[in-house]
């Protein structure tokens, strides 16, 4: 099974398809994209990385009695989730994730759990204190997983997809503009979007029906935010370059729930240079 997951990981990819060598430290990056896209594909990846190496969880110990034991286990998960990395950084098949390798390693693990929770009801020997210890990982990680959807059902709004995952580097990178930007925000309502068909030609129409006010940010604000680097950008640019804000609308995104917000749309020159330039979002609301 081990061999099949690195077949799939590492040579079930494309030739030619290849990745730089990079080393990713960030793991709370993964759970940003994830959160502020909210569905089931963003969540994809995470739960994948996890189930990839659950069955080696259930099989190892099987094997070996070596292997039944947690220390033991945890050291071959953590192994094992390695190599996987280390192979595709090698082999240009992906960058080396710690997020990937904390996953792979929690699933093994979980494998493990489930395996010595089934073992103990079986053989009805065990103390309580043992199938707690086995309990508790599995527990752990359907509390985080159903705190994770009450959160998001709390939420009045959505998420905003085009919300930064991390900072943008802008380091020596110069921001400037000559238009006049207010600095008081105001008030604008947020829509939601239904999808209504005419009685006479069944044609789709959509009428958008007023939510509530909310306040945004102003655009002296916003503009502060672009020099911190608090957004995605469109474009790449480097260090050296200069970014000339000629002008700026306010415009509607939908949201995660299907709420239409306002946000600010930047209007970026790169070096005043008239070919280089781009529609840059960034969400107004406070």
């Amino acid at each position: 099974y081990y061999s099949l997951a690195l077949s799939a990981t590492s040579f079930g990819r494309p030739d030619d398809i290849t990745f730089a060598r990079t080393i990713d430290f960030d793991v709370l990056s993964v759970y940003k994209k994830a959160w502020y896209t909210f569905s089931f594909s963003s969540f994809f990846h995470i739960i994948v990385n996890i189930g990839m190496l659950f069955p080696l969880g259930i099989l190892l110990p099987l094997f070996s009695n070596v292997f039944q034991k947690t220390k033991w286990m945890l050291i071959s998960s953590i192994i094992a989730s390695l190599l996987i990395e280390i192979l595709e950084f090698t082999m240009q098949r992906g960058s080396m994730e710690l997020a990937d390798l904390l996953h792979n390693t929690l699933g093994m693990m979980l494998g493990y759990s489930m395996l010595n929770i089934v073992l103990i009801l079986l053989k009805k020997k065990e103390t309580d204190t043992q199938m707690i210890k086995y309990l508790f990982l599995p527990i752990t990680v359907s509390f985080v997983a159903l705190g994770i959807m009450i959160s998001y059902q709390m939420k009045e709004f959505g998420n905003m997809p085009l919300d930064p995952i991390t900072k943008t580097d802008m380091t020596d990178v110069t921001i400037k503009t000559s238009i006049e930007l207010k600095d008081e925000g105001n008030k604008m309502p947020v829509y939601k979007e239904e999808i209504t068909k005419m009685p006479n030609d069944n044609e789709p129409v959509t009428k958008k029906s007023h939510i509530r006010d909310v306040e945004i940010l102003s655009p002296k604000e916003v503009f502060q935010k672009l020099k911190q680097g608090d957004f995605d950008p469109i474009t790449s640019f480097k260090a050296g370059d200069t970014l000339v804000i000629t002008d700026y609308n306010i415009d509607y995104y939908a949201d995660t729930k299907g709420f239409s917000q306002p946000i600010y749309v930047f209007q970026v020159r790169l070096n005043d240079n008239g070919k280089d330039s781009w529609s840059q979002p960034i969400s107004a609301r406070r």
